[in-house]
């Protein structure tokens, strides 16, 4: 029998992975507007504190606001990423001059004997296989957006007669009561952690972007974006995002005092930001383990390629969440979160 079970669900993995991978073009745009609708409701959440919008803004038109400020946002940033990808390709022959000279440079300082091989690997590289695929993915990106306005116009449309229909199917008053408070804790834990960390990945990766703005750097709007996405991996994420650029400012400038005195600023924002911001920010709110975000970053850039990278911890921590509020699996959501504490109550 047990065995049996094992087979089962072994069976059902498959076949959700199968759905994963052959309906990522309906899926995706739905996951991505779930993500779009808890940010909506963090700002609108926020914007509540204010006497005048909670008294006399519907909840309609708060939605509506908030849809259009984070649309807009995120059309005019993926437009603007576009452009900084395609001068990053055009520009990156001019750098090679550089990069060359770097290595002529260790050859007399270490006597490395590299550099006529390495002048033939630079001159024959091309960055273009390497950025092209994230040009594709920020447009295929930009390409689903109607489809996400659509899915999360009908989400608000959905989201009162999803009440009525639970008042239908729970006619023990006691047992209703118990999942509309259930329902109301996911939604309030989902909120929180979605808004401040999309919240505070925004106040790095704005910070990075100033600075690298006040050095120079080439594509700083794309280094910006790179590092905002990486924040949402805890520990790993913010450490690994200052690499690049610095890599990226060494190859432009030929020069590594001026790499070296950027990795220190992006590295002074990531250190503020991650133990005085962040702390400051989410207290208490549940976050995801590590190694868990490292295994999610793999499956889901496995099921969807880069998109798929881009999504792959927010799902996993409101997978996380949604186990921490149901008792018989509480446990699982312990092992997968960072430090074995939940949400408080």
């Amino acid at each position: 029998m047990k065995s049996t079970h094992v087979v089962n669900h072994i069976f059902i993995v498959f076949g959700i992975a199968l759905i994963l991978i052959y309906g990522k073009h309906i899926i995706f745009p739905l996951i991505f507007a779930l993500l779009i609708y808890f940010l909506i409701k963090s700002i609108t959440k926020f914007a509540e504190k204010n006497r005048i919008i909670r008294l006399h803004f519907p909840d309609w038109i708060k939605n509506l606001l908030g849809s259009l400020i984070i649309f807009s946002v995120i059309y005019f940033c993926g437009k603007l990423l576009v452009v900084n990808l395609e001068k990053l390709v055009e520009s990156f022959t001019t750098f090679k001059p550089n990069l060359i000279q770097i290595v002529k440079s260790l050859d007399q300082e270490y006597g490395l004997d590299i550099s006529d091989e390495m002048h033939h690997f630079i001159s024959d590289f091309k960055i273009d296989p390497y950025i092209n695929p994230i040009l594709n993915a920020v447009s295929g990106f930009m390409g689903s957006l109607i489809m996400m306005l659509f899915y999360l116009l009908f989400l608000f449309i959905e989201e009162p007669m999803f009440r009525k229909k639970l008042v239908l199917i729970t006619k023990d008053i006691d047992k209703h009561n118990d999942t509309k408070d259930l329902l109301s804790d996911m939604q309030h834990a989902i909120t929180h952690y979605v808004g401040l960390k999309t919240l505070i990945s925004l106040i790095s990766a704005v910070s990075c972007f100033i600075a690298m703005l006040l050095f120079g750097l080439h594509s700083a709007l794309f280094w910006a974006f790179f590092i905002f996405i990486l924040n949402f991996i805890p520990v790993v994420g913010s450490t690994f995002s200052v690499f690049l650029p610095t890599l990226f400012a060494l190859i432009q400038f030929g020069d590594g005092t001026v790499a070296l005195f950027l990795l220190l600023t992006l590295v002074s924002i990531q250190t503020l930001v991650g133990n005085v911001v962040e702390p400051k920010l989410m207290g208490d709110s549940l976050n995801i383990s590590p190694l868990v975000a490292i295994l999610a970053l793999s499956f889901w850039g496995a099921i969807w390629g880069l998109t798929g990278m881009m999504v792959s911890v927010p799902i996993t921590v409101i997978i996380i969440i949604l186990l921490s509020k149901i008792e018989s699996t509480k446990s699982i959501a312990i092992m997968l979160s960072q430090n074995g504490k939940l949400e408080k109550e």
